[in-house]
């Protein structure tokens, strides 16, 4: 053993037997097992640069021990070291294009939560679930999302080639083309003469008053029935989602949002930003996440709408990036709950009536069944005598 990792083990442990000792009293006064993990810890340190087979780089094996640690939270928390933070807080100026997916980390490997509508990668034909392996040949197995992202920013034009693992498809490699990404606004349009449909691609500080002006826009046009299509809606901040929320209630509760430095909040809706009352239904997605999951989650527990679709991701958190001597943490500190209490990070929301969305790849994507549209409609009008009735 090196004279320096002597010294590290020294002084490690040093540090820790008195933390040990005075802690481990208030640790079984408490019962908290925190002092005894630490233990474990300094001992695990002290084996493996004592007795491991080769040398042991100090520097590396604690990079890893940090990285685990935060590897094991959540898909979102995650060490950056030294490189990987100064790439992601100095983005150079012309790194202005994208090519518009959403990731997290899933089964040690980069997620995607959901494609930006009419991005690059949507065009490319990227989905929910695909894993992706390496960015221009660059592993990702330890990369975080953060950095991930980062790397798939660039300058307008130029190219970025990524490896994709699908579930039930043969590994393949795509190459998508940056381009500089507008935020999708909400669309509206009627299905019939008495079903209005509104369509959130991603959410933004103006989502809930474009929102608003398509419900205006679809009741002058004789909507009695509401779609609300949060399909793919996981780009933006869940706040932006409880004010979406807030049009479709009567005022109540939107969400709950729990953290450890602070007391729980319950965000309550104002009923004078109601913009519709009467029958709804929302259509959900694997790729539903984030403010998506905080509306659904709203008009699910409010009882105001059914959702029709598929099980939502189950990503709606709040993190933070702290800046260390050495890299960075990015740290999950608060999670949004639904009214009732549900956890949506980690678990996502089941719908009321699953539907599978088409999947198949060979399809004419104009020539394919909406099955979960068709669903929804269906779900809306049923709904809707009953509705009217108790609105009445």
């Amino acid at each position: 053993m090196s004279h320096r990792s002597r010294l590290v083990i020294a002084l490690v442990s040093t540090c820790l037997v008195g933390y040990i000792a005075v802690g481990s009293l208030l640790g079984k006064a408490l019962g908290d097992t925190s002092y005894g993990q630490l233990a474990i810890f300094n001992e695990v340190v002290s084996l493996v640069l004592a007795q491991y087979v080769e040398p042991v780089n100090l520097d590396r094996a604690m990079a890893g021990a940090r990285l685990g640690m935060a590897d094991a939270l959540d898909g979102d928390s995650s060490y950056l070291d030294a490189e990987q933070y100064k790439l992601v807080q100095q983005a150079p100026a012309e790194a202005d294009a994208d090519v518009g997916l959403v990731l997290t980390r899933r089964f040690a490997f980069l997620m995607v939560v959901a494609t930006r509508p009419g991005s690059p990668a949507a065009k490319a034909g990227l989905r929910p679930g695909d894993l992706v392996k390496a960015i221009d040949e660059r592993h990702t197995r330890p990369m975080p999302a953060l950095v991930a992202e980062r790397l798939m920013r660039g300058a307008p034009g130029s190219l970025v080639k990524l490896s994709v693992l699908r579930a039930g498809a043969e590994p393949f490699d795509v190459t998508i083309v940056r381009e500089r990404l507008t935020p999708a606004v909400a669309e509206g349009r009627m299905l019939d003469a008495a079903t209005g449909y509104v369509r959130i691609g991603e959410f933004t500080a103006t989502t809930a008053r474009d929102v608003r002006g398509q419900v205006e826009s679809l009741q002058r046009s004789g909507a009695t029935h509401l779609l609300l299509d949060l399909r793919d809606a996981a780009w933006g901040a869940p706040a932006d989602g409880v004010a979406v929320a807030e049009l479709f209630l009567q005022g109540g509760p939107v969400a709950k949002v729990v953290g450890r430095r602070a007391d729980e909040k319950l965000l309550q809706a104002d009923a004078a930003r109601s913009a519709w009352a009467g029958p709804l239904a929302v259509l959900v997605t694997n790729g539903t996440a984030g403010p998506g999951e905080v509306v659904a989650a709203a008009l699910l527990d409010a009882g105001r709408a059914k959702l029709v679709g598929e099980h939502t991701f189950g990503r709606a958190a709040v993190s933070r990036t702290v800046p260390l001597p050495e890299g960075g943490l990015v740290l999950t500190v608060a999670k949004y709950m639904s009214p009732k209490g549900t956890s949506i990070h980690g678990q996502g929301l089941a719908p009321s009536v699953p539907v599978a969305e088409e999947d198949d790849d060979t399809a004419d994507v104009t020539a394919r069944p909406d099955r979960i549209l068709e669903k929804a409609l269906e779900v809306v009008k049923a709904e809707g005598k009953p509705a009217e009735k108790a609105a009445a």
